[in-house]
């Protein structure tokens, strides 16, 4: 077992397989799962076992020894108070190593061709992955996950609610797409149970990519938790604080920010994690030598106030030496070579003001307006 440190998060298993997947399967805990059958029905599956990893993410300091055993990766994240399950998928994200992400319901019953039909729908294993939204229905019932349960065909026994497009919590998208369009959006607005993959996925459809639904026949089964959280006739004090998970304002329980995003067409999140900001940047591929002194001039932050004090100045600077020429012909003919010489002199002074300016703010910064001073 290895364990590193980046901050907060904690990579205590690494996928021990020299093989590179073509799948990563994201499943996030809140130390909120009672049962963790999830990993046992993504044992099952048709696709070989190579070609999927699985990556268990704990927002806070749990470390579940089912969850340690089964998964290829186990994270923590080592958060407080109200947990953000962005960060925890952000964290994934930078750990997985799959053309493609898939994140789910991690105490969901999956059929055995899912991740199968996932490969198949992004024609993965032809080479590159299409670009794709990949949305997951999924079915719910008032009954609580059975002991006894064994194959996919016992679910018929159970009375199972219409099928529900599940926007809140499965998706797949490639991973380059992740990176590329910012990952999931650390923005404090997606604090507490609202938010979820269609943050991503919504701004995806955003910037073009496809969105499709998976065939029904693929779906997920959900069983009821055993204190559901916003169900009246189970309320308790007990579980008090799951109402105040919801954090923030929402419309039908999707987050205020994804829906405003979505509505106004943005593409990139409000508050970008800076390691997944570096592997954006490093995907772009600049055309010229001369494009590239203006690719790197800021941080993640943009430009300081210094910086544009800096560019203010500059331009003062840069009018007063393109005005030196005729305003000194100009004084010379009409105030007369003492009183013009005068003037050339406080010009001069001028001058080197602007040379220590450049010491200031650094030649490469200034260095330009030299020629024109020099003139």
């Amino acid at each position: 077992m290895e364990t590193e440190k980046a901050s907060s998060v904690t990579v205590h298993k690494k996928n021990p397989s020299h093989t590179t997947p073509l799948l990563s399967v994201i499943l996030l805990d809140w130390s909120c799962r009672e049962r963790f059958h999830t990993l046992h029905w993504l044992a099952k599956q048709t696709a070989p076992r190579e070609q999927y990893e699985l990556i268990w993410v704990e927002l806070f300091d749990r470390v579940v020894p089912q969850a340690l055993d089964a998964a290829d990766i186990l994270i923590t994240c080592g958060q407080k108070r109200m947990y953000h399950k962005h960060k925890g998928y952000n964290a994934a994200l930078l750990e997985s190593r799959g053309k493609i992400i898939t994140v789910c319901d991690s105490d969901a019953v999956f059929p055995p061709n899912f991740i199968e039909s996932i490969i198949t729908s992004f024609r993965a294993s032809d080479g590159d992955a299409e670009p794709l939204v990949l949305m997951h229905y999924q079915w719910r019932t008032e009954a609580e996950y059975p002991s006894h349960l064994a194959s996919i065909a016992d679910l018929s026994v159970f009375q199972w609610k219409e099928l529900w497009p599940n926007v809140g919590a499965c998706v797949s998208v490639r991973r380059s797409d992740a990176i590329r369009f910012g990952g999931f959006d650390e923005h404090p607005s997606y604090r507490g149970f609202i938010c979820g993959p269609y943050d991503l996925a919504w701004r995806l459809v955003n910037a073009g990519l496809p969105e499709i639904w998976h065939d029904p026949g693929v779906a997920l089964w959900h069983f009821a938790h055993p204190a559901p959280y916003f169900h009246p006739a189970n309320f308790s004090f007990r579980n008090l604080r799951r109402w105040f998970e919801v954090a923030h304002p929402h419309f039908e329980y999707h987050a205020l920010t994804a829906v405003e995003a979505f509505s106004t067409g943005r593409l990139l999140p409000l508050e970008e994690n800076p390691a997944i900001y570096r592997l954006r940047m490093s995907m772009r591929r600049i055309g010229t030598s001369f494009e590239e002194q203006y690719a790197w001039k800021t941080g993640q932050a943009g430009f300081s106030r210094l910086q544009r004090v800096e560019r203010r100045l500059a331009l003062f600077w840069e009018g007063l030496v393109r005005c030196s020429g005729p305003l000194v012909w100009i004084a010379h003919k009409s105030l007369g070579r003492e009183r013009s010489a005068a003037l050339y002199k406080r010009f001069l002074r001028a001058k080197f003001r602007l040379r220590a300016l450049e010491k200031m703010f650094g030649r490469s910064r200034l260095g330009h307006l030299r020629k024109y001073a020099n003139r």
